[in-house]
């Protein structure tokens, strides 16, 4: 018979190992192409997400968090939008609290590379901009010249609608923008797969 007090202990270690990360955003590459998903709760050996792209029990993915490299795992089990993720390999633990806790915030989120045009308004006047690459709450952009930094600026992009950002930094190629309010994740997650808008330039 099992002793009472070694299976709770068991199960304080089995949350233990778990790390709850409730809306973190991550990025998913899936065999039909990379999207976003939200990451509900985070272990050494997988993860469960959120997902609004398709999916199939067995398939190879890998998932990138905030500050991470790609971690490969596959397709464990499937339920509505949710989806067990299993690790190829057990992650180490302290990489999994350095990424999860206070400093993981300051990083940058997840971007998705794009190929596509935008418009790009500042202080009245409009210009024709490139999308490079964007997420939830940045994106970098071509073509709009040297910005001062902190300059107020609304980008327009077919299916992502009109977000207010303030330049972060800029070159005379480039401008990394911030925005002041996050793309909601459907929004973000449904352009990702649409294929002919995010990566319209390349006809």
């Amino acid at each position: 018979m099992n002793d009472p007090q070694t299976i709770s202990n068991d199960r304080r270690t089995s949350r233990d190992d778990r790390l709850v990360t409730t809306l973190l955003l991550g990025r998913v590459v899936t065999p039909r192409g990379d999207t976003v998903c939200r990451i509900r709760n985070l272990s050494q050996g997988g993860a469960k997400i959120e997902i609004r792209a398709p999916l199939t029990v067995g398939d190879a993915v890998a998932i990138e968090l905030r500050g991470t490299t790609l971690v490969p795992g596959t397709v464990a089990w499937l339920a509505g939008n949710a989806a067990g993720i299993a690790f190829a390999e057990p992650v180490e633990r302290d990489m999994l609290l350095g990424h999860c806790g206070v400093g993981m915030f300051r990083q940058r989120s997840p971007r998705l590379v794009a190929d596509c045009p935008a418009i790009l308004r500042v202080s009245g006047h409009v210009c024709t901009v490139h999308l490079h690459d964007i997420g939830q709450r940045g994106a970098c952009i071509g073509g709009a010249g040297n910005l001062p930094r902190d300059t107020c600026v609304r980008l327009e992009a077919a299916g992502l609608g009109q977000v207010q950002a303030v330049v972060r930094w800029s070159k005379p190629d480039a401008a990394g923008l911030f925005f002041l309010e996050p793309i909601p994740f459907a929004t973000l997650s449904a352009w990702s797969q649409d294929a002919a808008t995010r990566f319209s330039s390349r006809g």
